[in-house]
């Protein structure tokens, strides 16, 4: 009498990325038609005017301040098979990222399969890992931005070199280190902030010099292996500078330079909680602190159930201990910047970590279930509920793109008297940016650059800087403001025949005064100023019939007032 083997997990793993891969797919299916938002027409226009080196130019800021060759010509070649539709550049970063979760797997698989641990660990932890990044509430912007794909991108090159050192570093065939290098060298030409790559090789040799006690190698064969790595960072470094004229670039030393201690601290708990957890509307930085303190409680206990419960692990400890480490070296270059924690906005930054962190999470899901059975039944209930997180984050860009798509088509096929003066413009919605920047851009893409003449300047400036403009003397822009409801209003007040009160309905929202907006002009001037209300002074009282605001879903003109 032959007894039944069980089925093997590994028998489907065809079977298994499929479903991951479908997960994703119906996760943002609300984004693959959404319009474009924001940045994106600016790189279109960009793109549009100046080839495959678009990209090396930075409009907002009037230079060229990044040096991001490969991003910008993967993009290119996008703008050259969609052109003006958004559709395919939705599926690009849709790929990469599908692509992204499927490294992140492999690194699982490569980080494990030589641990003391069950076979059927093995088998599930890579599927696993890469389903818990595909769904991670903290992807949205990264992934159902389209000009947030310079995290997408770059990660995909940061993850495949990562995965392809792990191979390399242990074989005599030199070809698959090459190949991590070359990766790298991809990353950091696609976002700079990849720079810290070399971080993690440094991370994993001390990891695995002082966890495998199999490996003989000497502390100068691994000085070998992290050379080389420095080495395309300087060659990276001194291209930069040619380009250009700085190492710096960016947002400048303000930004990039800028270590306030007490931000640092706070970005210390906000990430990894972020990461994990999608923005909580209306929450407060103590909330954040007492889930981090949760998460590092959670984390101690957890550590020593591996090392003295009933099934103990020894060996995981000091790889959750990488990974953690490796999560903080991949987002350290975005230390000092923000990250919100009431919408989307700048969650991308966590993108690359976060690789590190969906493992961290699958090994322990893993090892604190134990049995099969329990370990899938969890592991459903959660990636459910990332799934449905980020079905419900990815409505609001969905929503941002059909008030983008909304207002530019007004503009466009609307008669308003110009020079348009625009008092109120949505510059995102529930943290989903709309028309923060772009505006200029999105009508010359469409159409509209006769009929509000649009000028497109382009000139040296010092050193290799290189000045280009969108600019038009049709259209001045007074204000932006946030929307957490498509239906929020703007009330319009005219108080003296020049003097209009503009108040915003819901007091959850403000206005936003950015520097690029002018406050004071020779046609009018804001003479008050409030988060929810401010008064605008026509110098020209014939000029009311120009105004145009954006209000309950709609962009209104003075006479709709």
């Amino acid at each position: 009498m032959t007894t039944r083997q069980p089925r093997s997990l590994g028998l489907y793993p065809i079977s298994l990325i499929i479903i991951i891969a479908l997960a994703g797919i119906i996760c943002y299916s609300p984004v693959i038609g959404s319009f474009f938002l924001s940045d994106d027409f600016v790189l279109i226009a960009l793109f549009e005017k100046l080839g495959p080196f678009g990209l090396w130019v930075n409009q907002q800021h009037g230079q060229s301040l990044f040096f991001r060759p490969v991003l910008g010509l993967i993009s290119f070649l996008d703008y050259r098979a969609w052109g003006n539709y958004p559709v395919g550049y939705h599926l690009t970063n849709l790929g990469f990222h599908l692509a992204n979760a499927f490294a992140v797997g492999w690194s699982a698989n490569l980080l494990t399969k030589n641990l003391a641990i069950a076979r059927n660990y093995k088998i599930i932890l890579p599927y696993l890992a890469g389903f818990i990044f595909l769904l991670l509430p903290s992807h949205t912007e990264a992934v159902s931005w389209i000009s947030a794909r310079t995290d997408v991108i770059s990660s995909f090159f940061g993850l495949a070199a990562f995965a392809t050192y792990l191979i390399g570093r242990n074989l005599p065939n030199k070809v698959p280190f090459l190949l991590s290098l070359f990766l790298f060298f991809c990353a950091v030409l696609s976002k700079e902030s990849l720079v810290t790559f070399p971080g993690l090789v440094i991370l994993y040799e001390v990891y695995d010099s002082i966890g495998n006690k199999n490996n003989k190698k000497s502390g100068r064969d691994r000085g070998f292996l992290v050379l080389p790595y420095l080495g395309v960072l300087v060659v990276y470094f001194i291209g930069r500078t040619l380009k250009l004229g700085t190492p710096l670039g960016g947002y400048g030393g303000d930004v990039h330079l800028n270590f306030n201690v007490g931000h640092i601290v706070q970005n210390l708990v906000i990430y990894p909680t972020r990461t994990f957890f999608p923005p909580i509307f209306e929450s407060t930085f103590p909330l954040w602190l007492f889930i981090f303190v949760g998460l590092i409680l959670l984390s101690l206990g957890c550590t020593s159930l591996f090392m003295k419960g009933r099934s103990p692990h020894p060996e995981i400890p000091p790889l959750l201990l990488f990974l953690l480490g490796s999560f903080f070296v991949a987002v350290l270059p975005a230390i000092n910047v923000f990250v919100s924690i009431t919408d989307t906005q700048g969650e991308r930054y966590l993108y690359f970590g976060s690789g590190f962190a969906s493992i961290y999470l699958a090994i322990v899901l893993v090892f604190v279930c134990l049995k099969t059975r329990v370990i899938l039944i969890a592991s459903s209930v959660l990636l459910l509920i990332f799934g449905l997180t980020v079905q419900s984050l990815n409505q609001n860009w969905k929503i941002a793109g059909y008030i983008s798509q909304n207002i530019l088509l007004e503009m466009l096929q609307g008669n308003p008297e110009t020079p348009v003066i625009i008092t109120a413009i949505p510059d995102n919605y529930r943290g989903a940016y709309i028309y923060r920047t772009g505006l200029i851009q999105g009508l010359e893409l469409f159409g509209g650059g006769e009929k509000y003449a649009i000028a497109f300047t382009r000139e040296p400036a010092d050193g290799p800087f290189e000045r280009v403009k969108f600019e038009t003397d049709q259209i001045q822009t007074v204000m932006h403001h946030d929307l957490r409801e498509i239906d929020d209003a703007v009330f319009v007040q005219q108080d003296q025949p020049e003097i209009f009160q503009f108040t915003l309905s819901n007091p959850d929202t403000s206005f936003l005064p950015w520097p690029k907006n002018s406050l004071k002009t020779q046609d009018y001037e804001v003479i008050q100023f409030a988060p929810t209300q401010y008064k605008l002074l026509l110098k020209n009282p014939d000029f009311a019939d120009h105004l145009m605001f954006y209000s309950d879903g709609r962009l209104l003109r003075s006479p709709d007032f």
